[in-house]
C-alpha cells in the first residue's frame, strides 16, 4: 500500500513514480492483460491512499510510453502490443548464482542412499515391496502410540512447551538407559545419552566433532552408504576396508590404514552383507583405537532382529577406554519417520556434543520425545519388538522359500540378523540394470554394487523382507526373476 498523503490535492512526485511503475510491472506481468481496462482514476486513488491527480498523472505517462490507449468515454485500456517486456524475475532478482563452497559442492556431490548412487528412478505407483531396511509400516503400533501421546499431552509439564534441552528430555533418557541395559549390555548412565534424529544425525555431530579436514577414517567396504556419506561430509578422507561374512576386517584395516583418526563399523550387522563382527575382531578393534587414540563409531541401528544364534552385545558393552561412540535409532523397531536416535557419548565428548546439538536445532520435538518415553515406561516396547520378531522371521523364511522355488540365480548370503538381506547373481550380470527394470515392476530392491566405496566385488540385489508379507514373496520372487532375465 502507499501512504495517503496530507492532502488530497497535493501531487508528490516520489508517489507520481511509485504509482507508475506498480502499473507498469502489473502490465508486464500480465496482472492487467492486455486489450483490458484498467480501474477509473478515482477508483484506483482510493484503493492505494494517493490523490486521484497522482493517478491520473500516471495513466497519462503511460500512455505517452505506449503501455496504454486511451478511449473517449470508455476508459483507460492496456495496449496490446507493449513497448518492452519484464526481465526474468529470477533472474533480475539472483542474477549469477553464487558458487558453492568447496565442502557444499563435496556434500551436493556425495550420495545418500544406493538409489541415488546408482542413479536409480523411482518406484512407479509407490509400490515398496522388498525396500531394504524398513520397518513394515502397517505392523506399527498406532493405537498404543495414539494412547502414549495422550498420556504425554495430559501430563503436560511447562517444560514440554518451550525450548527442549538439546541433550534430550531427561525421562526419554533415563528409558534409553534402562532398555540398553537390558537388551543390549550397554550400561551407561542417562547424564551420558544424547537424544538425536536419527542415527543419521549422531553419525554426522559425532564425525563433526572427532574428525579434521583431511583426517583418514575407516569405512567397511560395501558398507552403508549414508554413514560413509556423513564422514565425507565432515571433511573426512575415506579408507575402504574390505568387509566380509565376518564383517569389518581389523586385521586389513590395521595393515592399510593404522594412523586413521576414526571407524565407522556396525558390529551387530553389517550394511549390506549382514556379517555379524567375531569377538576376536572385535576386540582387535578396540585394542586397535585404545592404541591409535581413535574413536570407533558403532552403528546399532537393526540389532533387535536377530535370526540364527544368541543376540550379541554391543561392541560398546567391551569398551574399557571410552573409544566408542554407541549410536541406536528408534527407525528399525518403530518407524523412521519418528525421526529418534540416540548416542551414548565418552565423557570427554559429551559437552561438545551437547553444545553441537544446541547450534544444531536444539533437538527432536519435545511432545515426540515424551511420547516415545510414555510408550516405553508403560512396557510397550518390548513386547511390539518381539511381536515384530517373530513376524519378520516368517516374512524371511517365506522370501528364501520363494527364492529357492521360483529365482535360483539369485544366491543370499547367510546373514544372522537385521530386516534385509543381500543375494549374489552369476558373475558377469550387471546389477544396477536387473534393480532397474525390478524397480519398474514395483520391487524395491538395490543393486550391492552401489554399496562398495571402489569397483564392486561381485553383483547382487539387497532385498528387504520385513515390508514384504508372506503372501507376496512367491510374486516378488517371480518378478525378480524376470528381471533378471
Amino acid at each position: 500500500m502507499i501512504e495517503a498523503q496530507s492532502s488530497p490535492y497535493e501531487v508528490d512526485q516520489s508517489r507520481q513514480d511509485a504509482v507508475f511503475d506498480r502499473l507498469r510491472r502489473s502490465i508486464l506481468a500480465g496482472t492487467f492483460a492486455a486489450g483490458s481496462r484498467l480501474p477509473p482514476t478515482r477508483a484506483l486513488a482510493e484503493e492505494l491512499g494517493v490523490a486521484r491527480q497522482t493517478v491520473v498523472i500516471a495513466y497519462e505517462r503511460l500512455a505517452a510510453e505506449g503501455y496504454v490507449r486511451g478511449r473517449i468515454g470508455s476508459g483507460t485500456f492496456v495496449a496490446t502490443d507493449l513497448p518492452d517486456v519484464l526481465p526474468d524475475a529470477t533472474t533480475a532478482r539472483l542474477g549469477t548464482a553464487p558458487a558453492l563452497s568447496r565442502r557444499g559442492t563435496a556434500i551436493a556431490a556425495t550420495p545418500s542412499h544406493a538409489v541415488d548412487a546408482a542413479c536409480l528412478p523411482p518406484i512407479a505407483g509407490g509400490f515398496f515391496v522388498l525396500t531394504p531396511g524398513v520397518p513394515a509400516p502397517e505392523l506399527f503400533p498406532a493405537r498404543a502410540w495414539a494412547a502414549a501421546a495422550l498420556r504425554a499431552m495430559r501430563a503436560l509439564p511447562p517444560g514440554l512447551t518451550g525450548y527442549p534441552d538439546p541433550q534430550g528430555l531427561p525421562e526419554l533418557r533415563s528409558e534409553i538407559a534402562a532398555h540398553l541395559a537390558a537388551t543390549r549390555g550397554v550400561i551407561a548412565p542417562a547424564e551420558r545419552i544424547v537424544v538425536t534424529a536419527g542415527t543419521q544425525q549422531a553419525l554426522r555431530t559425532a564425525a563433526e566433532l572427532v574428525l579434521d579436514p583431511g583426517d583418514t577414517a575407516w569405512v567397511e567396504d560395501p558398507g552403508y552408504i549414508a554413514g560413509r556419506g556423513a564422514l565425507q561430509a565432515a571433511g573426512a578422507r575415506l579408507h575402504a576396508v574390505p568387509s566380509d561374512a565376518a564383517g569389518l576386517d581389523v586385521a586389513a584395516g590395521v595393515a592399510q590404514a593404522s594412523d586413521a583418526r576414526l571407524a565407522l563399523v556396525a558390529p551387530s550387522h553389517a550394511t549390506p552383507l549382514g556379517g555379524a563382527l567375531p569377538i576376536g575382531r572385535r576386540i582387535a578393534l578396540l585394542d586397535w583405537a585404545a592404541r591409535a587414540g581413535a574413536w570407533v563409531l558403532e552403528d546399532d541401528c537393526d540389532s533387535e532382529f536377530r535370526w540364527e544364534g544368541k543376540p550379541v552385545p554391543a561392541l560398546a558393552s567391551l569398551d574399557q577406554a571410552g573409544r566408542v561412540i554407541y549410536c541406536g535409532t528408534f527407525s528399525k523397531t518403530l518407524a523412521p519417520a519418528l525421526r529418534l536416535g540416540f548416542a551414548v557419548v565418552p565423557a570427554p565428548l559429551l559437552p561438545a556434543f551437547v553444545r553441537a546439538r544446541t547450534l544444531a536445532d536444539r533437538g527432536p520435538p519435545v511432545l515426540l520425545q515424551a511420547t516415545l518415553a510414555a510408550f516405553m515406561r508403560a512396557g510397550q516396547l518390548a513386547p511390539h519388538v518381539r511381536r515384530m520378531r517373530t513376524e519378520y522371521a516368517r516374512r524371511r523364511s517365506a522370501l528364501l522359500d520363494d527364492l529357492t522355488r521360483h529365482c535360483p540365480e539369485l544366491q543370499p548370503i547367510a546373514a544372522p540378523g537385521g530386516l534385509h538381506m543381500a543375494a549374489t547373481l552369476p558373475q558377469g550380470v550387471d546389477d544396477v540394470a536387473v534393480a532397474r527394470r525390478a524397480r519398474a515392476g514395483g520391487l524395491a530392491v538395490l543393486p550391492l554394487s552401489a554399496y562398495f566405496v571402489g569397483p564392486a566385488r561381485f553383483p547382487g540385489l539387497v532385498l528387504g523382507f520385513a515390508v514384504t508379507p508372506t503372501s507376496m514373496a512367491g510374486d516378488a520372487a517371480k518378478r525378480l526373476r524376470a528381471a533378471i532375465g
